[in-house]
């Protein structure tokens, strides 16, 4: 270890003590006097770390690895934020259509009537919504993600579906809905999805859904916030199809990566470095001026 630097100032309030001729106590006792600044083969200037070269990678390394995070953190943010392709543009609100909002309406609720839907929806939409389980479905619909979800998210996806088809429907026919339109059917999905859930019988199975409803309906809302609550559009990049996953979840899957690369380099040489044996001026230097053999 080293002691504080032996400053080359008195103090006012001292007087300092009269050196002897004679050492009272051995040197190979006495703690080293060196500065802060004072660096050796040993040493890695200007970071401190063990080891010949080692203050120099691990530099290098550091800013590597910043870069990465804050890359992984900008792509993040710029997919997640960024205005989609169609995206609702700000200009002088519309009246909105009463008979889509009937359906928004139908499609969250808990018992709701087919028939209260648009009575040409079916010709638009090209399907005929059922209700299955107490709630109004697209019954071609399914889980578009970027990641497989749960089996029991079915019937809520599907039901979401529908509530986006409606909002599809208004702005088709120049009547587009406000954001709380948009905002209620991801709302009844995030709910909907949480209370399949408790079907399970294992506590730490339900944790696991749980944790997949949150992480889906997070996916939801950030896409929303990128469409600005407007008529949903078609974004096959975020999309899961088949049996591997979405554009975007190998192009985050990545980034991601590629930070835990230059992490766990920094962290690989960082123990290198301090495992790196002392030459025997630096080992002079920390234990007081006696040589010690290796």
């Amino acid at each position: 270890m080293r002691a504080f630097p032996i400053s080359r100032r008195n103090s006012p309030r001292s007087t300092p003590a009269p050196q002897s001729s004679t050492d009272t106590y051995p040197r190979a006792n006495r703690r080293p006097s060196t500065p802060p600044d004072e660096t050796g083969p040993g040493r890695a200037s200007g970071i401190g770390e063990p080891g010949p070269g080692g203050g120099a990678i691990l530099a290098g390394l550091r800013r590597y690895s910043a870069l990465a995070g804050a890359a992984t953190v900008a792509c993040t943010v710029g997919v997640a934020f960024a205005p989609a392709a169609g995206a609702a543009i700000s200009g002088p609100a519309a009246p909105e259509s009463s008979a889509a909002t009937v359906g928004i309406l139908e499609s969250i609720a808990a018992q709701p009537d087919p028939t209260a839907l648009p009575g040409d929806f079916v010709a638009s939409a090209g399907y005929h919504p059922v209700v299955r389980a107490g709630m109004l479905i697209d019954p071609q619909g399914d889980c578009s993600s970027p990641v497989p979800l749960p089996a029991e998210f079915d019937l809520a996806c599907k039901s979401h579906d529908l509530g986006y088809d409606l909002l599809r429907y208004a702005a088709a026919h120049g009547q587009p809905l406000g954001p709380w339109a948009r905002q209620s059917v991801d709302a009844a999905l995030e709910q909907r999805m949480h209370a399949a859930c408790e079907s399970r019988d294992n506590a730490v199975s339900r944790a696991q859904c749980q944790v997949m409803a949150s992480i889906a309906a997070t996916a939801v809302d950030l896409n929303s916030i990128r469409q600005d609550y407007g008529s949903p559009v078609y974004e096959p990049f975020f999309e899961h199809t088949g049996s591997g996953p979405s554009p975007a979840f190998l192009a985050l899957a990545g980034i991601g990566i590629a930070a835990g690369i230059g992490t766990a380099t920094i962290v690989l040489v960082r123990r290198r470095a301090g495992r790196s044996p002392m030459d025997p001026a630096a080992r002079v230097r920390e234990f007081g001026g006696v040589a010690v053999a290796s």
